[in-house]
């Protein structure tokens, strides 16, 4: 005889929250604190127990992976999203507003600080594929400078992410007047040649791997 099924749906939507307030704290602190504030912390912040925290994730790496991999998920959607808007400028406009008005998401503070799995490099690639269709496309339609691709998005959207992070009217405002800067340099009226060409998926993965940290080992 089968097991009773209820309460299941409850039990898995307080899962659901609980991972929600987790990693959205744990943002926060990483963001504030750097990558050496304690778990406890972010506990606090989420409003859990220890426990809650390590059934979920049982080391502060696993947790810096996740978010990492929450971060990665968050800005495919927004590519695809973009995606099926009709015109093309205003697609790529809004997915890169939407990606700062996100606010940082402390990934690159995070670097060096977990192992880099085959499943964060998954992600990494599908994201920035998504975003590379959002970039041709626009170029396709003369709405985009032809000489930027993905990563220089994603090394812009860093940028523009950690200035969105700073409270306040004046920052805010700032913000978008950052943005607006942005987004018309990247348009191609006007352009100059830039500096240096840009990079690919093979250096961006070499990049990823050197700055993986190394996995533990057991002394046996």
């Amino acid at each position: 005889m089968r097991g009773s099924t209820a309460g299941r749906g409850p039990r898995r939507s307080d899962a659901s929250r609980n991972d929600q307030r987790i990693l959205a704290a744990a943002r926060a602190v990483f963001v504030e604190l750097g990558p050496e504030a304690p778990v406890s912390v972010i506990a606090e912040r989420a409003g859990v127990g220890m426990g809650t925290l390590y059934r979920r994730y049982p080391s502060k790496e696993d947790l810096m992976r996740a978010l990492s991999l929450a971060h990665m998920e968050q800005t495919w959607q927004e590519a695809e999203r973009g995606l099926v808007v009709d015109d093309a400028w205003e697609g790529f406009e809004g997915f890169v507003t939407a990606c700062v008005e996100a606010g940082v998401d402390g990934s690159p503070r995070l670097a060096g600080t977990f192992e880099i799995t085959e499943d964060v490099l998954a992600a990494s690639k599908r994201a920035r594929e998504a975003i590379q269709t959002l970039v041709d496309r626009a170029q396709e339609a003369g709405v985009v400078r032809p000489d930027v691709n993905a990563d220089d998005i994603i090394t812009l959207l860093h940028a523009l992410r950690e200035r969105r992070a700073e409270k306040g009217e004046t920052a805010a405002a700032l913000s978008r007047r950052f943005l607006g800067i942005v987004l018309d340099g990247l348009r191609p009226e006007g352009s100059h040649r830039l500096g240096a060409p840009a990079t690919d998926w093979q250096e961006i993965e070499k990049a990823m791997k050197s700055r993986s940290k190394e996995p533990d080992t057991d002394p046996g």
